[in-house]
């Protein structure tokens, strides 16, 4: 079947047994142990000798989504050779970098109620050096068939250390953003997004070449910002406001709990890796941001840009929080698990 990131795997350490998903492998220690089959003999092996394993070695897996016909819940048996042992940083500096794929459900109700995914890529940001500072963008690609049936929420962002387990602070920011949060800086405030119809269909661009440039929450009083300007790619949502739209079988009723990710490096809860795994807040004021789509060419890109990141290093993790709980009423009309989701960092 192959490995998906949201896949479980057992893990022993410490003679304590957990689930550790196949995208956060990364957090699986040297001397934690791995139930391993080879010609119908079960034994244990370290996560060390994992990768030197015969590569037709079994492990047992756990379906954690529908895709590519899927079971949640349903046991499977994977082999060593399926597994990247690579520990080399994306880079996300040279190109656009697709995220994913990401893992999305199909023929639900608009405004539903169904938990948010997370996405993490752990990057390289520069070749010469250890950190860079620049502007991060994160790109999305409307792949719908069906145009209107393409929207994806995107419900908070994250930039953690190599370790995954704190904040990067940097001196512009606090990498952790819950737009839930409104026009604050721990919302969307340090946010730009691509102005209406400044889009690109080509991924091969940079984005900040985007025609128009960017409409942000810039002045003195805060003004210019996603918050008041409706014709912006980038808007934001929550409850019935995404119905008004009149789109079905897309968008999320709610973001993630704002008390719980609180925007602050100090309180916030870290985003976990997986699939369906946040569930959407039970405050009515809690929403996210999403590129509306209706009306957009099929495959046009929009964008939301960091300007000053501060300095971000290789192995920092970047983590997004995207609704796949309903993203068309069919997988052949609405948006796709590939070519949605991008990022890309671009030094100073």
């Amino acid at each position: 079947m192959g490995l998906r990131d949201s896949d479980l795997i057992l893990v022993e350490r410490s003679n304590t047994l957990k689930k550790v998903t196949y995208g956060d492998r990364a957090n699986i220690a040297s001397s934690d142990l791995l139930l391993v089959e080879r010609g119908g003999t079960l034994y244990q092996c370290t996560y060390a000798n994992w990768s030197s394993a015969d590569s037709t070695d079994l492990i047992l897996v756990e379906a954690n989504s529908t895709t590519n016909g899927r079971v949640v819940g349903k046991l499977y048996n994977e082999t060593q050779s399926a597994w990247a042992f690579s520990t080399a940083n994306v880079d996300i500096h040279s190109a656009n970098h697709e995220i994913g794929p990401l893992t999305l459900l199909y023929g639900e109700d608009r405004n539903n109620t169904n938990p948010f995914s997370v996405a993490e890529v752990q990057v390289e940001v520069t070749s010469s050096a250890s950190y860079a500072d620049g502007d991060l963008y994160i790109g999305f690609r409307n792949t719908a068939p069906t145009d209107w049936m393409g929207d994806l929420p995107i419900a908070a962002v994250q930039i953690l250390h190599a370790d995954g387990s704190t904040v990067r602070v940097t001196g512009y920011h606090s990498c952790t953003w819950n737009f839930a949060l409104g026009n604050t800086q721990a919302g969307y405030r340090d946010w730009a997004t691509t102005r209406s119809q400044d889009t690109r269909t080509n991924m091969n661009y940079d984005p900040a070449d985007a025609v128009g440039g960017y409409y942000g929450c810039t002045g003195d009083p805060v003004i210019n910002c996603i918050a008041t300007c409706n014709t912006c790619e980038w808007q934001f949502a929550y409850t019935q406001n995404r119905g008004a739209t009149g789109s079905q079988w897309v968008g999320a009723q709610r973001g993630i709990s704002s008390s719980t990710y609180t925007g602050n490096p100090s309180t916030t809860s870290i985003l976990p890796v997986g699939t369906a795994n946040v569930s959407q807040s039970s405050s009515t004021s809690d929403g996210y941001l999403y590129s509306e789509c209706s009306g957009s060419d099929t495959n046009d890109v929009t964008w939301l840009a960091l300007y000053a990141t501060g300095n971000i290093y290789n192995g920092d993790r970047i983590r997004i929080c995207y609704f796949g709980g309903g993203n068309g009423q069919y997988s052949s009309t609405g948006l796709q698990e590939d070519g949605s989701l991008y990022l890309r960092f671009i030094e100073e």
